[in-house]
This record gives structure tokens, sequence and C-alpha cells, in this order.
């Protein structure tokens, strides 16, 4: 059976939880991007596509963060962005 053009590598990315001082919505949202872009092996460079899950009202005082946002400060420019949730 080929599989070509028919999966996709997925990685995990954990970030601290709870109430931490200091940190925004965007930088945890960073973090475990990068963290699930290191765990699947793959390189910046290898993305083409990006879910965010379930949009959140921003906290006081932040930006709204959106996958566009989130792929911007990744520095990547996938040809596919989402938002979801379930």
């Amino acid at each position: 059976m080929d599989l070509k053009d028919k999966y996709a590598v997925v990685g995990v990315g954990f970030t601290p939880q709870g109430r931490i001082p200091g940190r925004t919505s965007l930088s945890f949202h960073i973090e475990a991007a990068s963290n699930a872009i290191k765990d699947a092996g793959l390189k910046k460079e290898d993305i083409d596509g990006l879910t965010c899950y379930r949009h959140f009202p921003p906290c006081p005082g932040e930006r709204d963060v959106t996958p566009q946002l989130v792929a911007q400060h990744l520095g990547i420019a996938p040809t596919y962005l989402s938002q979801d949730a379930n």
C-alpha cells in the first residue's frame, strides 16, 4: 500500500501548566509548537501546515492568539492554517 501524501508526521509539545508569572498565552503556543517540531524530528522548514487547538479569549493585556500569529513567531510559512476544537 502506498502511504505517500496520506498521513502526517506528528509530534507532541508539552509546556508548564497553570498560572505562570511572566508567561503569555502566545509564549505557551510557541513553546508547545517548537517542542512538537523537535519531538517529530523535523525542522521548521519541514512544516507545511499548522492547526492550533481551540480558541480562547485573550487574557487582559494580551493579543489574540491565532494560527497566523503562531506561524509568524515560529518563523514558518505553512500553506495550511486552521484553528480547531473537538
